[in-house]
């Protein structure tokens, strides 16, 4: 489990709370920061989706790698109605999650990135 994460709930797109060490243990996490608002986003995430779909479809119960939406939406309403529409099973940071807040403080500087959270915690990014 990435330590970044320990202590947060995440949500499913139909609003179930789950814990994050438990659903993140003993996985690659990758934290896709988006918005339904943004173009790049809604074009790059059903890709990211088929490629996550095809990565669980293959692997060995449970699959050892996994999605965390981080919205960049402007309301939770936008958040769900983009995760509905377009992410699959993935899971995300409740919208009002202070690590949210990350992006809008311009720690993560583009509305479409996706960073892959290794051992020692230092993202590799894609934009």
């Amino acid at each position: 489990m990435v330590d970044v994460l320990g202590g947060r709930h995440l949500v499913t797109c139909k609003g179930a709370a789950v814990e994050a060490e438990v659903a993140l243990q003993n996985k690659v996490v990758a934290l896709y920061f988006a918005a339904a608002r943004c173009a790049p986003s809604r074009d790059f995430t059903p890709l990211l989706c088929d490629f996550y779909t095809a990565l669980v479809a293959e692997a060995r119960r449970p699959a050892p790698f996994e999605v965390v939406f981080v919205s960049v939406d402007g309301s939770a309403q936008e958040m769900l109605d983009f995760m509905r529409e377009l992410h699959g099973a993935w899971l995300a940071l409740p919208f009002h999650d202070p690590y949210r807040q990350l992006e809008c403080n311009g720690a993560i500087s583009a509305h479409h990135n996706l960073h892959l959270l290794g051992s020692g915690n230092s993202p590799a990014s894609a934009s």
